[in-house]
């Protein structure tokens, strides 16, 4: 496979451009794939930073992308995409539609970046909107829930779309025949749930990969490798999740063997470990981070970036 080229949004996060362009570099160090960055942003700025962080790496192995448009809280995030084109969080995105870049990463606003996404490189065929999906933890394997945060409301169309796009996702990366989705509801009989979750189920009747609706309580029974809900319930779930994982540290903190026993088989919790989470439904690959992303966390964002760029191609 040919080296890989990243798109880096980092203008984005909350530690600013010198914590961002330290985690790609640390990436850039610890990666076993060669890859080549785009480092979208102030150019000043950045060009800064690389030249206080010395030397350790390999300059020629990341451009410096200079974006001049900054967005204000005025502007629509709707229309950022078309109005702000020399934005760092667009520009990252256009570098793929141009050909520069096979994926993107951003720690920047959710709402623009999947503007961004769905505007420029246009979302995949059938696919009525793009989510973000995420990874968790199971005794039986890693379930992948979607959306968590890209579709506040959803139609029941696009639940079901979800339900299809996550299964060739977990069939593609994982390498996992017939991956089996399931709707996340209040209950398991058919009346139960809301008009959206009902109607999905219907239109997912002729689809061989769906089980049915699965309550709170057996997510984590890894019963099904996928599981469906709207980006409001997805996000609340994931979030919980990672707090569980700070709570961990706090309960057993006077019991240091433990906590490390138990931390290391929760270890997909930790946000800071996947630093990222794709859009899938789009015609490329474009991942965001969290905005409180530490360097541990970008390093991770564009490894994570990486992985999804190989699997793609």
């Amino acid at each position: 496979m040919a080296e890989i080229r990243l798109a880096v949004d980092v203008d984005s996060g909350d530690f600013g451009a010198e914590a961002m362009v330290r985690g790609v570099i640390a990436a850039r160090l610890a990666s076993p794939v060669p890859f080549t960055a785009y480092l979208c942003g102030d150019g000043a700025r950045v060009e800064r930073v690389l030249g206080e962080l010395g030397g350790g790496f390999d300059r020629s192995e990341f451009t410096v992308e200079h974006c001049p448009d900054a967005i204000a809280e005025e502007d629509k995030r709707s229309t950022v995409w078309k109005n702000k084109k020399g934005s760092s969080i667009v520009r990252c995105v256009a570098l793929q539609k141009e050909g520069l870049a096979d994926a993107s990463v951003s720690a920047g606003d959710t709402g623009i970046l999947i503007g961004s996404a769905l505007f420029i490189l246009g979302r995949a065929e059938g696919m009525p909107r793009p989510a973000l999906a995420a990874f968790i933890p199971t005794p039986k394997r890693p379930v992948l829930i979607m959306d968590v945060g890209a579709n506040i409301n959803c139609r029941a169309e696009q639940l079901a779309g979800f339900a299809r796009l996550g299964c060739g996702y977990v069939a593609r990366v994982r390498g996992k025949e017939r991956p089996k989705a399931a709707l996340l509801n209040v209950g398991t009989e058919p009346h139960k749930g809301p008009p959206a979750v009902r109607e999905a189920a219907e239109l997912l009747k002729g689809f061989e990969n769906y089980i049915g609706f699965i309550e709170g309580n057996k997510v984590f029974s890894g019963e099904a490798d996928v599981v469906v809900c709207d980006g409001f319930i997805g996000n609340v779930l994931l979030k919980t999740c990672e707090s569980f994982y700070a709570l961990t540290s706090d309960f057993l903190a006077d019991s240091p063997d433990t906590h490390k026993r138990l931390a290391q088989k929760i270890d997909a919790l930790n946000p800071e470990n996947y630093g990222a989470v794709p859009f899938l439904g789009i015609n490329g690959t474009v991942l965001k981070a969290h905005g409180g992303s530490s360097i541990t966390s970008i390093r991770n964002a564009v490894l994570t970036a990486l992985k999804a760029a190989e699997t793609r191609n």
